[in-house]
């Protein structure tokens, strides 16, 4: 039985309670074996047991764990005997070890994983409690207990092992670690730790020199591994040893194959050259040009190209060699000598992919030069000649570029123009015309910019429609078209719900959006079942197998993510979970399902991408349900984030926008540049929140607290809306791109239109994301009411 499931059987909902000051209980009080001496009369009686261990996990549930540990301290000593005092011990240790008191929370796990074997806590204690023998440095124990663990044969006895091989690496024990490391290989876990375990693997066979069966593993992690450059690192490495034990035909066979299938990374140049030293006759010069251009070994590269173009098979494989060796030499310098070996590709085969791709880079080739009026002229040229290839509008695009850098601001309009007309709907027009048109209406030129606008609000789609029907209807205010600009608001309204444009023509037009339901508003049985029907109502679904048939409950990725959330191994369990969603990407009701559990199991980051995959394979006739909707826009965590949003002034709903953006509610998501958890703070920004807010004991790890994070992002959002005078624009540029930034865009902290401020945003990054994050808060305001 789930821990977690035995739970809810004993508790009612829980309820979050405000986090009081940090625990200072001492670790003796903690463990207190007995009862403490009755209070005083005067002194209020404690809260029953069940209502204790109700609000403990509530406190655990937000990562407030030192909350947790006051209450179930609290029942341990009033209510020793209780049925829930057994639970509150598991807890009690567990929040010590969710804090890193590893000591204390091994004398609390210990009882339990001595005690019956039938415990439900029994197996969660006992992997506890070997991670505590772990922090401690007892390896040889840590060792002990896992094998106990492994012994149980839980989903989780995999991990159990991974983790068991690490401990005997420490105590010197390679040859036994590497077992362990390629049982867990082996398992169908996902595969970032199937890849991981075979790569210790072999490093322990390697260091006991048995290199044999390091060939052996490598061989299995070559037919396991996928991504190229991953499997570049792979072949390498294989190659190398195979070579060493004398299995020459092995290697070679390797180094060809990243030769073949990731040209550009460096071992496919280690591969390059230990092939042709080698003196490798089947070496294809075609293969070798490109890895060699990749490395920008320009000679050899046109030596290979030579010897490739004289060997190719038909015109279009000559072609595109031809090509490449062109761009060899422009990237050589030579831009005469690329000119014309351009030329005569292009020339070769004018009509077929390559030549008309090498006519392309000659026009490049040209401008680069300094011909840019030919340049310019020529691509104009080509996008006559091909109207219907995909590449005409990015070569109408750069005719136009090339214009303004001649100062020529009329002719490059025109080019603009046409460019919109022609291809309405490609990526190139609906960047360019929107840039002219703004332009044109921060000069006053309401006209022209208006009927740029008007062929994306007309023939474009979804958020590029919504941003051109809504900047028409702004300049059709500013002709005093109110009719016009209120026909033109509702389009943006209507071809992007969710966008920005949407949310800003809501309130153009004055529409009130204030939804109905709860913030903490729970999901019945009748949501899940609604969830379902509606995915049986598409077409092909509707014999679709009950929940109990599709088997995603037992599914052995959702079985040792559940289990593995309990054991604190939260990174872990989200990628078992992603593992699964990847495994059902095209099986509606298995996601549907998989998006119930999710959130079943506290998980709204699973539950939205769930849903998100979902609603991409809806049919588009179909609208969404609510319950679709809530969980593609959840609020999770609901007392504490109308709590921390009370105490700063904000709406709840902009908090839950903002944490839908930064993390998708993953409370442990870490970001490229170092950014933490559901609000996505930064270690720097949070030392910095923690010393205004007096938290003396903050670690940068509490980050991923969901009691933390919701109120240092809640905190952070309201200073920044301050510095920008209350604006919600302003104040997501600084959340995001930073004060001074916001500032210097804003001109000062005041932000007159709200409008010109987002589209002036000179990152891209920061611009989208204030554009999605007020998209984001309209569809909150759509569908929950205001506490």
């Amino acid at each position: 039985m789930l821990l977690i499931g035995f739970i809810v059987t004993i508790l009612p909902g829980c309820e979050v309670v405000s986090a009081p000051p940090p625990d200072t209980t001492t670790t003796a009080v903690l463990l207190a074996a007995s009862p403490t001496p009755p209070p005083p009369t005067d002194a209020p009686a404690p809260p029953p047991a069940p209502v204790l261990l109700s609000r403990a996990l509530a406190a655990r549930q937000i990562g407030a764990d030192q909350d947790a540990a006051q209450d179930l301290s609290a029942l341990i000593n009033a209510y020793p005997t209780a049925p829930e005092a057994h639970q509150a011990r598991f807890f009690l240790a567990e929040s010590m070890a969710r804090r890193a008191l590893w000591s204390p929370a091994a004398q609390l796990f210990r009882p339990f994983a001595e005690g019956a074997t039938d415990d439900p806590l029994y197996p969660a204690a006992l992997f506890w409690l070997a991670r505590c023998a772990e922090e401690a440095g007892d390896h040889a124990r840590a060792v002990d207990l896992y094998q106990r663990y492994r012994d149980l044969a839980t989903p989780l006895e995999p991990y159990a092992a991974m983790r068991q091989a690490a401990q005997l690496v420490a105590l010197g024990q390679q040859a036994e670690a590497a077992a362990a490391y390629t049982h867990a290989a082996r398992y169908d876990l996902v595969r970032g730790e199937r890849a991981g375990s075979y790569e210790r693997a072999i490093e322990n066979r390697l260091q006991v020199e048995d290199r044999a069966a390091a060939l052996d593993l490598y061989t299995e992690l070559i037919d396991f591994a996928q991504t190229p450059t991953y499997r570049a690192h792979i072949l390498f490495d294989a190659a190398n040893l195979a070579q060493q034990l004398g299995q020459s035909d092995r290697a070679v066979a390797w180094l060809r194959q990243i030769i073949a299938d990731a040209p550009a990374t460096t071992q496919a140049q280690a591969a390059l050259d230990q092939l042709i030293a080698a003196g490798d006759t089947t070496l294809s010069p075609a293969a070798a040009a490109q890895v060699l251009m990749q490395a920008e070994r320009w000679p050899e590269a046109l030596a290979q190209f030579d010897r490739a173009i004289a060997q190719a098979a038909d015109l279009e494989a000559a072609t595109e060699l031809r090509r490449l060796r062109g761009m060899t030499l422009r990237f050589q310098g030579d831009l005469p000598a690329a000119l014309t070996a351009l030329a005569e590709a292009g020339a070769s085969s004018p009509n077929g992919e390559a030549g008309r791709q090498a006519q392309l880079d000659w026009i490049q080739t040209l401008g680069q030069s300094g011909e840019v009026e030919r340049a310019s002229v020529a691509y104009q040229e080509y996008a006559a000649n091909y109207p219907d290839d995909p590449r005409a509008p990015e070569a109408l695009d750069r005719a136009a570029q090339l214009r303004e850098r001649l100062g020529d601001s009329a002719g490059a309009l025109a080019i603009q123009r046409t460019l919109g007309e022609r291809y309405p709907q490609s990526s190139q027009a609906a960047s360019v015309l929107h840039r002219a048109a703004l332009a044109l209406f921060q000069r006053g030129d309401y006209a022209q910019a208006r009927d740029f606008w008007q062929i994306l609000a007309t023939q474009a789609q979804g958020e590029v429609q919504a941003q051109a029907a809504f900047w028409a209807a702004r300049t059709a205010v500013a002709q005093n078209e109110s009719a016009a600009a209120t026909e033109l608001f509702r389009v943006a309204l209507e071809s992007a719900p969710s966008s920005y444009y949407a949310a800003r023509a809501s309130e153009e037009l004055g529409l009130e959006l204030q939804g109905s339901l709860p913030l903490d508003t729970p999901f019945t049985d009748q949501d899940w079942q609604t969830l379902r029907d509606w995915v049986r109502s598409w077409p092909d679904q509707a014999a679709a197998p009950t929940p109990e048939a599709l088997g995603v409950e037992a599914d052995a990725y959702v079985r040792r993510a559940t289990l593995l959330a309990e054991v604190g191994l939260g990174n872990e369990a989200r990628n078992e979970w992603l593992a699964a969603m990847e495994r059902w990407t095209d099986d509606p009701p298995r996601l549907a399902e998989l998006a119930r559990l999710a959130h079943s199991h506290g998980s709204a980051y699973i539950a939205l991408r769930s849903a998100a995959r979902l609603a991409r394979l809806a049919p588009s006739a179909l609208p969404p349900p609510l319950v679709l909707e809530r969980l593609l826009y959840p609020a999770p965590y609901p007392a504490l984030v109308i709590q921390q949003s009370a105490e700063r002034g904000l709406d709840p709903r902009l908090l839950y926008a903002l944490f839908r953006q930064e993390s998708l509610f993953d409370p442990l998501a870490t970001s490229w540049v170092g950014a933490r958890g559901m609000a996505q703070v930064m270690p720097t920004t949070g030392e910095g929140i923690a010393q205004t807010l007096g938290l003396a004991d903050f670690t940068l790890d509490d980050l991923y607290r969901p009691a933390v994070s919701v109120r240092f992002g809640a905190y952070y959002l309201s200073a920044r809306m301050a510095d920008m005078q209350g604006s919600i624009q302003g104040g997501l540029a600084s959340y995001n791109g930073g004060l001074g930034n916001a500032q210097r865009w804003a001109g000062g902290s005041f932000i007159s239109d709200p409008d010109l401020f987002t589209e002036g945003v000179d990152f891209a990054e920061t611009r989208g994301y204030i554009k999605a994050v007020y998209g984001f808060y309209a569809v909150y305001q759509r569908i929950y009411a205001q506490p």
